[in-house]
């Protein structure tokens, strides 16, 4: 069931980022259209000027060459206000027709979805650009980066999607325009300290080859084995998993299990804490839920110690080098962003704090999006590190927006 669910919520997803792409190619077919627009009423707007300075007699061939020759500067300044004002609103209509609507990846966890609250207000009230957001797992996001179908996405996780993530940048797809969260850790091997005090012989991985330690996991279905409630299934972090439990030679001794979701991942994690069970568990931070409980992680081999330092090989996962990434079409569609994002710095600081207001108050909204949105209101509004990241213009934009929000 577990597997039908999963692969239902994967076609889900595929079949948004579809509709996506066929989104994306009518807006790149009404931009052509208003490109054409935009030349016949340069045509329209020059004649209307030449008529009301005198008739300047201007051949449409060449209308940009002849204005340029023949209209002197003294002619536009005597140009009516009327005329003015309707060539300033040609302008703003053609200006808001080229920012287009950004697709935002809204993987499914906390810190990636509370970082696009925060840039999804920057991006809408400062730069002026509508956004949305796809919620899904981690392959098939990035698989919508990849082709377009997904612009940004606040974070990428390395090593965990180090194959991925370097046959796309060679095949120029995507670009890495920043920094995303910064002081993190994960680990596939974490157990409570309630049980790490309770069987201080319980310090590494290879113990989990004994069976007064594997037996504090074990499961009635499990044949024996100890649980690993691991990686959620369309996350890159799982092939790590399935990596270091064969490369640890933990295959006989350790089952791995998907937990669906990441909210289902942490009810885990908090029911065990509240009954004080053993668990065996992935997890990462820095999060609220790491940060409250006391995790203690078995001791792997370090990461120096593994081929391109690769956990999948067996070892302990390094910091990741966690990034901000954009699909290539945004150089010439947003520009503008790229200096953003280049400036962003989501510190642990940043991540709990906002991870715990929307913790305490997700449940006063009626969807996730309306509370992760919320989130990012909050924190523009009670931290200023953001303040640094945005030219004044820009700034001036988003500090009125907030000025507005109850």
């Amino acid at each position: 069931m577990e597997i039908a669910t999963n692969g239902t919520r994967e076609r889900l997803v595929f079949e948004r980022l579809r509709k996506t792409r066929e989104e994306k190619n009518d807006v790149i077919l009404r931009k052509k259209h208003a490109k054409a627009s935009l030349l016949v009423m340069l045509v329209l707007m020059f004649s209307v000027i030449a008529a009301a300075c005198g008739g300047t007699e201007i051949q449409t061939v060449e209308v940009i060459k002849e204005v340029t020759k023949e209209v002197p500067v003294e002619v536009i300044k005597e140009v009516p206000v009327e005329v003015i004002k309707e060539v300033e609103k040609i302008v703003e209509v053609i200006a808001e027709r080229e920012k287009r609507e950004l697709v935002f990846a809204g993987l499914n966890w906390d810190s990636a979805l509370v970082q696009n609250g925060v840039a999804r207000y920057i991006v809408e009230n400062g730069y002026g650009y509508p956004t949305t957001q796809i919620e899904g797992g981690t392959v098939p996001l990035f698989q919508g980066l990849r082709n377009g179908d997904i612009d940004i996405t606040m974070e990428i996780w390395l090593p965990n999607q180090n194959a991925a993530w370097n046959e796309a940048t060679k095949d120029g797809e995507v670009f890495s325009v920043g920094r995303s969260l910064e002081d993190n850790w994960q680990s596939t091997f974490i157990i409570p300290g309630y049980t790490a005090d309770a069987n201080p012989g319980l310090v590494n991985v290879q113990d989990l080859k004994k069976d007064e330690y594997k037996s504090l996991f074990t499961e009635a279905d499990s044949g024996g084995k100890a649980v690993l409630i691991g990686c959620i299934a369309s996350w890159s972090c799982r092939s790590v998993n399935e990596g270091q439990i064969e490369a640890y030679g933990l295959s006989d001794h350790v089952e791995l299990r998907d937990p669906g979701t990441a909210g289902a991942l942490a009810a885990a994690i908090e029911g065990a804490f509240l009954k004080e069970d053993p668990l065996l568990f992935y997890y990462w931070g820095p999060t609220k839920l790491a940060f409250n409980l006391d995790f203690r992680r078995l001791e792997q081999p370090d990461p120096s110690e593994c081929a391109d330092n690769d956990p999948v090989n067996g070892c302990e996962f390094p910091a990741a080098n966690i990034l901000v990434a954009m699909n290539t079409a945004l150089y010439a569609d947003a520009p503008e962003l790229v200096g953003f994002f280049k400036n962003w710095d989501w510190s642990a600081g940043n991540q709990l704090a906002a991870d715990g207001w929307y913790g305490d108050n997700k449940d006063d909204y009626d969807s996730s999006e309306e509370a992760y949105s919320a989130t990012g209101v909050w924190y523009l509004k009670n931290n200023d590190a953001w303040k640094t990241w945005v030219p004044a213009d820009i700034l001036a934009n988003v500090e009125a927006a907030l000025a507005n929000e109850s």
